[in-house]
């Protein structure tokens, strides 16, 4: 699909997007082809942050001016939050979005977003996550992953947003910005947010599809290190006694997650033939995920945030 025309100097931008591209043109393709085709596209900046290089690179390449194209070719692969970081710093609009490289908007996506952010006293929005993918491990990866952000979410006033579909009114993002440049997820800016006594909130009209495609085997190894990054970012602030106790605590996390996620789905009432077809998978990935955050307690993060897709 060709690009749209971007933000001229008469059309200001109103929308920057952040793209942290670190899997691919498989799925970065739809979901900027997706991006492209909002009605505002017009008014979106779209700023992707790629690690990939190689094909990736060179299809961005023939998409700039369209996308503002961040190269980043180090010999490490810095974290997802820090390249998102990288596009803030690029960034220009008043509202500031962030995406995954595999989350494909609906049509109403940016307006839904700018309309809410129409509320001076919200200093974040969150949408939906819908899974993009058939296939039983697919399944199972976004219920142990998206089970809380699949619509219904809460509409308005909500303390837990998904990272993967957010978008910030500028001054707060920055305020709160070095937590991405330190490594750190945005749950950490919400939550910083929240303490200042600012509003966040969600809205089921903005919904992005997970279109990641994963094997068993990769999912495995993803969740693992995601789980240990996630202590291990925790765990820099916690005492010696509070590292053992969370690491202990651990144990007991396939349990409580389990009973979360089923309570969550029933809830929602949808996808449940899926769902319960998924439960031997996802009670596997949630005892993955407990191992991870174990160690992640215990010994700290190791490399697993650079090794986060």
């Amino acid at each position: 699909m060709p690009a749209a025309p971007c933000a001229t100097a008469r059309e200001a931008s109103a929308l920057s997007i952040i793209i942290a591209s670190v899997n691919g043109w498989e799925v970065l393709g739809p979901t900027l082809d997706a991006l492209d085709a909002q009605p505002e596209r017009s008014r979106m900046e779209i700023i992707v942050v790629d690690a990939v290089g190689g094909e990736t690179r060179q299809m961005l390449r023939e998409r700039v001016p369209n996308v503002i194209l961040v190269e980043v070719d180090e010999p490490e692969r810095p974290s997802i939050p820090a390249l998102r970081y990288r596009g803030v710093e690029r960034s220009t609009s008043p509202i500031v979005a962030i995406l995954e490289d595999h989350g494909m908007v609906e049509p109403t996506w940016a307006s839904a977003l700018l309309e809410a952010h129409r509320d001076t006293s919200v200093a974040a929005i969150g949408g939906a996550v819908e899974n993009g993918r058939d296939g039983l491990v697919n399944w199972a990866a976004f219920f142990t992953e998206y089970t809380p952000y699949m619509s219904p979410v809460v509409e308005g006033e909500h303390g837990d947003l998904p990272g993967n579909n957010i978008a910030y009114k500028r001054p707060y993002l920055l305020r709160h910005a070095d937590e991405l440049k330190d490594g750190r997820w945005e749950s950490w800016i919400n939550d910083k947010l929240r303490a200042d006594g600012v509003k966040i909130a969600s809205t089921n009209a903005a919904v992005v599809r997970h279109i990641k495609p994963f094997a068993m085997g990769n999912f495995l190894v993803q969740r693992f290190h995601f789980a240990r990054s996630f202590a291990g970012m925790r765990r820099a602030d916690q005492s010696r006694s509070k590292r053992l106790v969370y690491g202990l605590g651990s144990l007991a996390l396939p349990f409580l997650l389990m009973f979360r996620v089923i309570r969550t789905a029933l809830n929602k009432g949808r996808h449940l033939p899926q769902f319960v077809a998924s439960l031997p998978l996802i009670a596997l990935f949630l005892v993955v995920g407990a191992c991870g955050e174990m160690l992640g307690y215990f010994f700290g993060a190791g490399s697993s945030l650079g090794r986060v897709e």
